[in-house]
């Protein structure tokens, strides 16, 4: 299966023509290569909501979306519809995190589609967490891999320092402030090193957005180890840029990949949604 590197590190770019025929061994080989590079981008892919669904379930068993509670596609609660409409300053996702991290099993993949794409502007980042473990001294390693991260929604509800960064200044009622208002609060405890299940690579499983502080450890001893990690994480050598256009899938893994939306567009853009195969993270033993 032909692909292009996307960085000199980090993801891959498939075109639909590579996989517009797809057996068993195909399908094995595109899920080995999700495996092996964290990120696929396939370009020029023609989806109706029901093929989106079918093909996205050969990454794994979809899960039911628990943030975007006002925006599922009719029929497809598995689907979540991401708006921004004209006139919206606030978009959804304009910080580094992981998914679900205060779960138990958070989700390990995420599918986005290119439904409605303004002309410029809206891209994607992305960022290794494996690479920025990988690139860490072995002193450093080995202090994370022993510690354990809360991770909780209290910061995603304004309870913490990122307030100021979701709740902006203008008060318009955007589908992340709808979405935040209906979530409840949850928590939960993972290995600050975890390591995924089919290559065995390890990576730092934490991020600005839910991880609070190292069990044990209060938020002020833990927040100088923290600030470094989470810097460490979104240092430009371990990300990946992804312009969207009509009919652009992306599919990465959510344990091992944060990601941002770039927020500097005012045109509509609409993209739709799944999350896949929920696990609880590994813990990584060196």
């Amino acid at each position: 299966m032909n692909f292009n590197y996307l960085t000199g590190n980090f993801g891959i770019e498939i075109s639909a023509k590579e996989i517009s025929e797809l057996d068993l061994d195909a399908e094995q080989a595109l899920k080995n290569l999700w495996h092996e590079h964290e990120l696929l981008v396939i370009r020029d892919m023609d989806l109706d909501t029901q093929a989106f669904v079918k093909f996205c379930s050969l990454f794994g068993e979809l899960q039911q979306n628990y943030f975007f509670f006002q925006g599922h596609s009719e029929g497809y609660p598995q689907v979540a519809k991401i708006i921004k409409e004209p006139g919206e300053k606030k978009n959804t996702g304009g910080i580094w995190h992981h998914d679900q991290g205060y779960y138990s099993n958070p989700v390990k993949g995420i599918a986005l589609y290119g439904i409605d794409i303004p002309p410029r502007g809206g891209d994607t980042l992305f960022t290794s967490s494996t690479l920025a473990y990988e690139s860490l001294s072995t002193v450093m390693q080995q202090l994370v891999g022993s510690l354990n991260v809360i991770h909780t929604t209290e910061l995603m509800l304004k309870k913490q320092p990122l307030k100021k960064s979701v709740e902006g200044k203008d008060g318009d009622d955007s589908s992340i402030e709808r979405a935040l208002k209906l979530m409840p609060l949850e928590s939960a405890i993972h290995p600050a090193v975890c390591k995924n299940s089919v290559t065995g690579k390890p990576f730092l499983y934490l991020n600005r957005t839910t991880t609070s502080q190292f069990e044990g450890m209060t938020c002020d001893e833990s927040m100088g180890l923290l600030s470094y990690l989470f810097n460490h994480i979104e240092k430009p050598e371990f990300n990946c840029r992804v312009q969207w256009r009509p009919g652009t899938l992306v599919i990465w893994n959510n344990h091992q990949v944060l990601h941002y939306a770039v927020n500097d567009y005012n045109q509509r853009r609409e993209l739709h949604r799944v999350h896949f195969s929920a696990e609880k993270p590994i813990k990584y033993y060196k």
